[in-house]
């Protein structure tokens, strides 16, 4: 079983993105300490706070350990326990931002004050372009790891894979590739399709909110990286019953989720698992840069 550790910790700060506007006034998240007493250091951690009922921090759960499971490049993260009086700093601080304008912490879906929450990385390489992306990727000593995020995002219907989802990190001598972000799965934060679309493989480039930037991506698969996509694929196919099984006991263990919502997410998972690869192997076509892929041999 993947475990989490519940840790406790301390808000340190809230970082806001101010471009809003009528629909959505402003997105936000906080930073938070941990103590670690191995090390007698402190590690900050990101928790969002960006929406309502905190289903994106579920989301955000949910594909970490799915990830995690199948050998994604992901940021280390875990359960962070803020107490009343943290909880009370940042609403106080998000009043003193906004002046009213922040919506109040939504706490509606926590059973407990523990949020899931991403180890902070200070140490990252800016990449400001789209034609930075690839170079920065192909600098890091797991650059072919790149290729997972179009299995992991098409397993997960996640649609908000833009530039500032993609970190290149220095950790120790070496500069590693990390897939972040995955509030919006699921296509949504609200879960209503859930138990709707879960049998639809279409990529991201098929979905009526087709960006400039995801067709960027389709277009950085060739014939020689092909490969590393299906190999991706394969790895989400070897999630096991127990993995998900013990995924859905943490959501119901954390969160205030229906016994229903969850059996719906876990329907989701096992229908993909069983269907990805072949999925991977139909969608080649929408690779622009693939002359002769796996499926149009077989």
């Amino acid at each position: 079983m993947l475990t989490y550790t519940i840790l406790e910790s301390t808000f340190d700060e809230l970082v806001v993105n101010e471009k809003g506007n009528a629909k959505e006034p402003y997105k936000f998240f906080i930073l938070v300490n941990v103590y670690e007493e191995s090390s007698n250091t402190y590690v900050k951690y990101q928790i969002k706070f960006n929406e309502d009922k905190q289903r994106h921090n579920a989301n955000e759960f949910i594909a970490h350990y799915i990830g995690s499971c199948s050998e994604m490049p992901l940021i280390n993260g875990t359960f962070l326990e803020l107490d009343n009086n943290e909880l009370k700093k940042i609403q106080n601080k998000i009043n003193t931002f906004s002046k009213g304008n922040l919506k109040a912490v939504d706490l509606t879906l926590m059973q407990q004050n523990i949020f899931f929450g991403i180890e902070w990385k200070q140490h990252v390489t800016s990449i400001d372009k789209e034609r930075e992306l690839l170079p920065r990727v192909l600098e890091t000593v797991n650059k072919t790891s790149f290729f997972s995020l179009y299995a992991f995002d098409q397993f997960f219907k996640n649609l908000d894979r833009h530039l500032g989802n993609h970190l290149v990190v220095k950790e120790g001598n070496s500069k590693k590739y990390r897939l972040i972000d995955f509030d919006r799965i699921f296509a949504s934060t609200n879960w209503s399709r859930v138990s709707i679309d879960y049998k639809c493989f279409k990529p991201f480039v098929c979905t009526p909110l087709v960006y400039r930037y995801h067709a960027v991506l389709m277009n950085l698969v060739v014939d020689s990286t092909l490969k590393y996509v299906h190999f991706y694929a394969g790895k989400l196919q070897g999630i096991t019953d127990k993995d998900i099984k013990d995924m859905s006991d943490i959501i119901l263990q954390i969160y205030d989720v229906s016994e229903e919502e969850t059996k719906d997410i876990r329907r989701w998972i096992e229908h993909r698992r069983e269907h990805i690869v072949m999925s991977c192997l139909i969608n080649e076509k929408y690779f622009p840069r693939i002359k002769k892929g796996l499926y149009s041999v077989s």
